[in-house]
């Protein structure tokens, strides 16, 4: 329903208005626009600004689009899941995309060492990270204990890279190793969900992949496809760059 030349053109509010479409479309087919507009905690003026953006007159034509999308996954159930990663992969024929990538390897590559940490799922997605960029001989650690005290004395990680895996960008024991690093001089890459988070603010570098966050009681559901994808994918570039520089 979304382009992904559309979704990066928005503003911090317009992706607002994108996340509560994408996270309650049942609910938006019921609601007026200034209904959805206090829900979204956004303006009405907002939530027109970014149907423009996305090819809508007003907001009447949308809800009738998002009605028959809504009918065409009632009979296809998956269509949903399935069009938000394949609006991810979309990505991959715009060049802010892959430059995004080629940045972030290059990142890795002018790092000595490359740190890898993140909380529950993100978690192992770090460990798979870790042992990923290592095949490729790349110097890698892992941080396993996310309570653990920062050391009292100050160190120079000048030459170091913390990669860290948020879907929110909002969790504290992240926030706090990416401060820690960062004022030790580390260099910092965020993968997060959403591009406007605390984290992405922080980070030296930041790469969303704006798929909204799902989750229940017991943590977050959202795919965490597009992860696995991006670090292989700036696995693979860092290490032919660092392979052309040992031929050089």
């Amino acid at each position: 329903m979304f382009s992904y030349q559309q979704i990066r053109s928005l503003n911090q509010l317009e992706m607002t208005v994108y996340k509560f479409i994408i996270s309650h479309p049942n609910d938006v087919e019921r609601l007026t626009i200034r209904q959805m507009a206090e829900k979204s905690h956004v303006s009405a003026t907002t939530i027109l600004r970014f149907l423009k953006k996305v090819g809508y007159s007003g907001f009447s034509e949308f809800k009738f689009a998002l009605k028959q999308q809504r009918q065409q996954e009632a009979v296809q159930p998956k269509l949903q899941d399935l069009a938000l990663i394949k609006q991810f992969f979309d990505q991959l024929s715009d060049h802010h995309f892959n430059d995004q990538i080629a940045h972030a390897a290059s990142m890795v590559a002018a790092a000595k060492t490359t740190i890898f940490f993140g909380l529950g799922t993100s978690g192992s997605l770090a460990q798979y990270g870790g042992r990923l960029f290592a095949n490729y001989g790349i110097y890698t650690l892992m941080i396993s204990d996310p309570f653990r005290t920062p050391p009292v004395v100050e160190h120079d990680f000048y030459d170091s890279l913390l990669i860290l895996l948020s879907v929110s960008g909002e969790t504290e024991e992240v926030l706090r190793q990416a401060r820690f690093y960062k004022e030790n001089g580390a260099n910092i890459l965020a993968i997060t969900a959403d591009a406007y988070s605390t984290l992405a603010q922080l980070a030296d570098f930041n790469i969303a992949y704006n798929i909204p966050q799902t989750q229940d009681v017991q943590g977050h559901l959202s795919t965490q496809l597009p992860v696995v994808f991006l670090l292989e994918q700036i696995a693979q570039h860092a290490y032919q760059e660092v392979a052309e520089h040992l031929v050089l």
